[in-house]
């Protein structure tokens, strides 16, 4: 059998290690919660661990206000920071480093999986409950990339099929000229003809980089997710050719419907054996950057997102056909970068992910499920200006690649997804800003928006 140590970006680990990690450990046990965190590129995920491991290491310390749900407080006597085994180290140091340096910065995104547990050693509980109450606690980070939910339709469709609809999209919209290249390759390869291993590296490769120049413009719903790595063998690239239908064994349309399935297999083993040991999870969306970035770009991150929903999805249905029997307990939506905007938008923020997400899915999961907008290191403060006898409020902060403090308007935040008439009626002035600067050493929580309400959203 293929060891899952092909798939890309796994940093020297094989899912069948990290697999045999999540089952060693009961999820049922009370002293332990494993909670996992996605989301795709720029959401923020490796800072949001960065800020959210901090907080759990120094909130015993610190005043309540710098991290009010924090449940273990009274009884926290020690706190540790361990690996998991079996799974790759999440860089907790190193990117804290970078967050705390002169002058700051904000960490390298991390790539592949990787975890981190942090154990809090606990005082007796009070005598009832002595015997129930753990005098250890484990909880234990997983970050693993959005990129890989992404692959779940997939497991639904042929590759016949998966190339329709993946040749549909690369001719609709900003894509149409982003897929010129590999699609004139791909044009001109004859199906029925024997394998030419060359040539479909070579389109495969210019598919990869398709994939990566959709992912710069601001395009989220990029298929296969695990290409974006870059580290795929060249031996295992497939591309959608709708045109290969029926091709046989060893010819080239043959020879990519099989590492077709041959990826859907992997994909299958995932969810089965890692995704769906997940019981907690935390799913980070960047609305405001897609906001800012147009009509289009929202909407392809709309059609991402709600594709990672429905892969939770199938943990809840015990009779789904495409995935083992699973079971997810909690799961928190968190709309990031809330800094960005003013406080009286956070409403807005949290109402457009939830038209986002559609009202049947909020009915649907309203008890295992929360919505946040959150920033897991605060970056701007607030501060409101007389204007012709109107309070308006600003934030203010440093750009990134500036020196100088500014204030900004950010614009109206729409509470709903605006319809294509009055797309262009809303204004944006999103800004990308520095991290504060907060020296080293910081013994006490990160600046943050709502931090540990996503705790509290997971745990309570």
């Amino acid at each position: 059998m293929t060891p899952f140590s092909r798939l890309g970006g796994l940093a020297a680990a094989s899912l069948d290690a990290i697999a045999s990690a999540l089952a060693s450990a009961s999820p049922l046990q009370r002293n332990s919660y494993r909670i996992a965190v996605t989301g795709l590129q720029r959401s923020g995920k490796t800072v949001f661990v960065t800020s959210f491991v901090h907080a759990l290491l120094h909130a015993k310390d610190a005043p309540i206000e710098a991290f009010p749900f924090f449940p273990w407080r009274e009884r926290v006597r020690a706190v540790e920071l361990l690996d998991i085994p079996g799974l790759p180290r999440f860089p907790y140091a190193e990117r804290l480093a970078e967050l705390l340096a002169e002058p700051p910065c904000w960490p390298a995104p991390t790539e592949g999986l990787s975890g981190v547990r942090v154990r809090l050693h606990l005082a007796p509980a009070p005598q009832l409950s002595r015997l129930l109450e753990p005098r250890t606690l484990h909880l234990d980070l997983i970050d693993y990339p959005g990129e890989w939910l992404l692959d779940l339709p997939l497991l639904a469709l042929d590759y016949e099929q998966w190339s329709i609809e993946m040749e549909e999209l690369a001719n609709a919209g900003t894509r149409a000229a982003l897929s010129v290249d590999w699609q004139a390759q791909a044009q001109a390869l004859d199906p029925a003809a024997t394998e030419d291993p060359f040539a479909l590296a070579r389109i495969g490769s210019a598919y990869v980089d398709y994939l990566k120049r959709c992912r710069a413009e601001g395009l989220s719903f990029l298929q296969p997710g695990r290409f974006l790595a870059g580290t795929t063998p060249l031996e295992q690239l497939f591309f959608p050719l709708s045109r290969a239908r029926g091709a046989r064994g060893g010819t080239n349309g043959g020879v990519l419907a099989r590492r077709y399935e041959a990826y859907r297999k992997l994909v299958r083993r995932f969810y089965g054996e890692v995704f769906g040991r997940l019981r907690r999870q935390v799913v980070l969306v960047d609305l405001l950057t897609a906001l800012q970035r147009g009509q289009e770009s929202f909407a392809d991150l709309a059609l991402a997102t709600r594709t990672v929903v429905e892969a939770f999805e199938e943990l809840r249905h015990p009779l789904a056909k495409v995935l083992p029997v699973g079971r997810l307990d909690r799961l928190s939506l968190v709309a990031t970068k809330a800094d960005h905007i003013t406080s009286g938008q956070l409403n807005n923020l949290v109402g457009l992910l939830r038209d986002m997400l559609g009202e049947p899915f909020m009915r649907a999961n309203a008890r295992q499920s929360g919505l946040l907008a959150i920033a897991s290191v605060r970056a701007t403060t607030q501060e409101t200006r007389l204007w012709q006898g109107e309070a308006l409020q600003f934030v203010r902060g440093v750009p990134n690649g500036r020196s100088e403090v500014v204030e900004v308007r950010p614009g109206e935040i729409p509470g709903q997804i605006p319809d294509r008439e009055s797309w262009n009626s809303f204004v944006f002035n999103i800004r990308e800003f520095a991290p504060p600067q907060l020296g080293a050493p910081f013994d006490k929580p990160l600046p943050h928006i709502n931090l540990d309400k996503v705790l509290q959203s997971l745990i309570a």
